[in-house]
This record gives structure tokens, sequence and C-alpha cells, in this order.
């Protein structure tokens, strides 16, 4: 399955946790936050060309993506019998604390989107920490969350070509930003970044489309796996907006 996340993400559905679910019956839920968790952070480090525990000052959301990581891995590594702590809370008390945030993104109760992951709520608390940066800690405007994602799903290899091979790249400077971070994000270049500069994208502006793509594969991967609606934290998100 790891691997099938790299090689061929496009191609994931929930039954490629059926050997996991074996092992460790609805535990297989919680390998899919490690592995959107890596996927974030990877591309994070490599679009910014920074370890990604040392973002420049001058980068000043750095603080939000310091708490966003150190908050998922806490919820991570709470799973993993190191004792540090533990999420106490139900299934329907986080569905409670997710509801205001939901609706105003959404424009509508969650109801029974959260079924797939109701023996492990945990995971819905994370969905709540996407949300906020899709709605309240963003600088990029709706329709810009929107095309990366489009980009991102379109851009997710389906094979070992896609993954690694070359390809023509789209001319404009974001969805290109979004089409090499979701292939290889390693590959991307100086003159990538002052593309978007041209484009007048200042640092704030910058880790923000990094943001916003590491959040895009880390839900590209999680929707295919556990069986959510794929457009549920985005594109109907910009609909909602949009309609005003």
């Amino acid at each position: 399955m790891i691997r099938k996340n790299f090689d061929c993400p496009a191609r994931l559905v929930p039954a490629d946790l059926d050997q996991l679910r074996e092992i460790v019956g609805d535990g297989a839920l919680d390998y899919t936050l490690v592995i959107g968790l890596f996927h974030f952070i990877d591309r994070m480090a490599d679009l910014l060309h920074v370890a990604p525990e040392a973002l420049p000052k001058s980068l000043r959301r750095f603080e939000f993506l310091r708490r966003l990581t150190v908050r998922i891995a806490s919820l991570i590594m709470s799973k993993m019998d190191l004792q540090n702590r533990k999420f106490n809370s139900s299934y329907e008390e986080t569905l409670e604390n997710i509801t205001p945030l939901f609706e105003q993104a959404m424009g509508r109760k969650p109801g029974d989107v959260f079924a797939p992951v109701k023996s492990r709520p945990r995971l819905i608390e994370v969905f709540r920490f996407i949300l906020e940066e899709r709605v309240i800690h963003t600088s990029l405007n709706r329709e810009t969350l929107a095309n990366i994602h489009r980009t991102v799903e379109d851009a997710l290899p389906a094979d070992i070509e896609d993954a690694k091979g070359f390809h023509e790249r789209p001319e404009n400077p974001v969805e290109a930003f979004a089409f090499v971070g979701t292939r290889y994000a390693y590959r991307t270049t100086k003159n990538m970044i002052d593309d978007l500069r041209r484009m007048n994208y200042d640092d704030v502006g910058i880790l923000d489309l990094a943001i916003a793509v590491a959040v895009a594969n880390y839900w590209a991967r999680t929707h295919r796996l556990l069986g959510f609606e794929p457009e549920l934290f985005y594109l109907r998100q910009v609909r909602h907006f949009s309609s005003f």
C-alpha cells in the first residue's frame, strides 16, 4: 500500500486497507493519517527547498504550519502506544466540534459524510484542521484553491511513468507549481518560484500555495483510501462561496 501511494496513488481504493484490517482491524484507518502526513510534510520541504523543521523566518505564516504538523503528529503518536496523550472525544462530540466550521465552508451540516471514520473520530479532528486552513488561514482566494485541487487530481500519478518521467507541465505558474508538486516536488525550480513572484505572490502567498498543494495531495490519497466524497474539502466549498 505504501508503494502504491508513491507510484500510482490515482489507483488507490478502500480495499487497499484490507490486508491491514486483517491485522489491526479499524486501526488500519490510522495508517491513512501517517501516509497523508508524510506526503504533506515531504511536499512542503521539497516545494520550498527547505527542511520541514526549518522554514525561513521570512515565511511568517510558518507558525500555522508548525502548529498544524505538531498537532497532527500528536494524533499519530498517541496511537503508537507511547502514552503521550489519549483522544477521549467520542464520534458524536468530535462531529459536533467540526459542525460550525463545516457549515461555514459547505453551507450544510456534515450529516453522515464522516461515517467512514466513525470508529476513529481523531481523524475528524485532523479534517477540522484542514478546514481551518481552507476557510480561515489562507491568503488564497477560493478559485485558486479549487484550481490547485483540480490540478492535483489531474496530475496524481496513475503509474510509475507519471511519478518519475518527464512531462509537459501547465503554462500557468500556479498550475505548474501544483503539477510538479504532485508528481515530483523535488524538481521545483527557482524559475518556477520567480514565475509565482511575477504573479505578485509574496513569501506568504508562496507558502500558502505550497500548503494548498501539500494538503491537496494529502486529501487525494485520503479520500480514495477512506471512501470520502472527493470534493468534500475543496470544490463544494468554492461553489458555496462563489454563489454569492
